[in-house]
This record gives C-alpha cells, structure tokens and sequence, in this order.
C-alpha cells in the first residue's frame, strides 16, 4: 500500500483528516507494518511536537489497517498516552520511522514506533503509543455538546501566543496559552472543535525552552503525556509547570494542562539535556 492508497482508502473514514494529517508520500505498509523515510527533519525545541505528530499519524494509519473495517463509517482514534525515549545523540541526514500496531481489545490498541538513522540502521528514538478506538456513533455522543454545524473554511498555521508568569516559587511558573481557534485545528475531528494535544505541546515547548535559553543547546531526552480530557477551543489555558535540575545538564519539567477554572486537560513531563 502506497501514499495515494492511503490517502484514498483510510484517510477517508479517519476523524482526523488534512490539513491537521500529513502523510509523507515515500511511505510503505508491510503487513501490520508502517514504514517512511524522511531527509530534512528538524524536531529541535517547540518543533519536537511535529515529531509527535507524525507517530500519532503513523500509528492512526497502522491501526486502522489492522482494524480491516469495511463499514466505511469513520473511526477515531482518541490517544491516552505516548511515551517517547532518545537513545542515540548521533545527529543522522536521514531518518527512517517504522510504526508497528496491535489490538489489545476492540476498543484499545498500541502502536510501537521505532525512528532510526537510515544509513548506519542505529536506534535513535523508541516509542509507544496507547490509544482508545472510538466509532462513530460513540464519538459524536461523547462530543455532542461541542457539535459545530459551522464549518472551518481556512485553516490557520499560526498557533496561539503563550507567556510565562512567574510564582514566588523558584522551581515552579505557570504557562498561559491563549485560546486556540477552530481554523487553528482544521482537520482534528471536523464538525468537534478539539485542540490536538500536539499543539499545546508545541506552545508549551516554547516557553520552556524560552526559560531555559542562556547561551546554551537544549534536547529532550525524554518525552511523556498523558490526555485526561478534550481540549477545548476558545478557552485560556494555564499550564502548571514544575521543575526540577537533577543533574548538572539534565533538567525535569513536568507540565499540568489546566483552563482558568482549575479544570485539568492531561500531564506531559519532559526531561531535558543540556547539549554544552
């Protein structure tokens, strides 16, 4: 199955649709296997999130091929949880990202992702991916109080300003997003204006390296989030960060998404090295 299957026999009957997925067109499925190679990447600081993106977008794809759905109605795949590990500092040219999907009930499934350098075959990243199946139906009934028959007409590449607001605690500040718009998300869940996770992640990324930022480079050396509630679009956000130096260059921020009432969206926690 090739780029242009894909695009015409899944991504139809996906929740999450163009432009928000971007499929790469050298991309293969072998079996349950999905595989894509990719030559100018950058996923350094805030554009980390784009490499989050992707292996959700691999994993939609491997799922639903497993799922061998003829209804043709469209399934949702809703993530629980994603957890992504660095495990070689070699900054390759080329990168290859095979993605690997199993069903552990009609309702969850995992997606395993491996990204390694194409040339010398060396791991570079690990992750796993948890997932909840949600049909049709399910889905427009647990989302039906954010039902839009407005639709998006354009879509929005800028995502919304964030700042930091310093406490009186030295190991903790609060990040206020401003609200995200629908055009913003065209493309997640059309009709159910919902904020993908990787967004706020990216504008939460932001500001964190904008605080660490002294002369110094940064990578996340590891990644994990956890989604406890859709978020919504037109709502401030203030996200709790706490933080934490272990090591002389390895620093732990752990991120609690929240709106202005104190209701709580998810938890990321990054660590993060120092590249002196």
């Amino acid at each position: 199955m090739t780029a242009t299957d894909i695009k015409e026999n899944i991504i139809p009957y996906l929740g999450e649709t163009p432009p928000y997925m971007s499929i790469p067109e050298n991309i293969l499925f072998r079996d349950h296997t999905i595989e894509t190679e990719i030559r100018d990447w950058n996923f350094e600081n805030e554009n980390f999130s784009d490499l989050v993106k992707l292996i959700f977008s691999l994993g939609s794809l491997s799922l639903y091929k497993i799922l061998n759905d003829e209804t043709r109605e469209k399934i949702y795949f809703l993530g629980e949880k994603i957890r992504i590990r660095k495990v070689s500092y070699r900054e390759p040219t080329s990168i290859t990202i095979t993605s690997k999907s199993i069903l552990e009930s009609n309702r969850k499934g995992k997606t395993h992702t491996h990204i390694k350098d194409s040339y010398s075959g060396e791991l570079l990243y690990s992750a796993e991916l948890d997932y909840y199946i949600i049909t049709r139906a399910a889905f427009e009934l647990f989302y039906k109080d954010i039902y839009s028959t407005v639709p998006v007409e354009y879509h929005d590449k800028n995502l919304p300003q964030s700042e930091i607001i310093y406490t009186e605690n030295s190991q903790h500040f609060i990040i206020s997003t401003e609200p995200f718009t629908p055009n913003q998300c065209k493309g997640h869940f059309e009709n159910y204006p919902i904020v993908p996770f990787v967004y706020i992640t990216n504008c939460i990324l932001k500001e964190i390296f904008n605080f660490l930022t002294t002369g110094s480079r940064y990578e996340i050396e590891s990644f994990e989030a956890y989604a406890s509630n859709a978020l919504p679009t037109g709502i401030t956000f203030r996200t709790e960060v706490f933080h934490q130096q272990y090591l002389k260059n390895l620093f732990y921020f752990k991120c609690e998404i929240k709106d202005t009432s104190g209701n709580p969206y998810g938890v990321i926690i990054f660590n993060i090295k120092s590249k002196k």
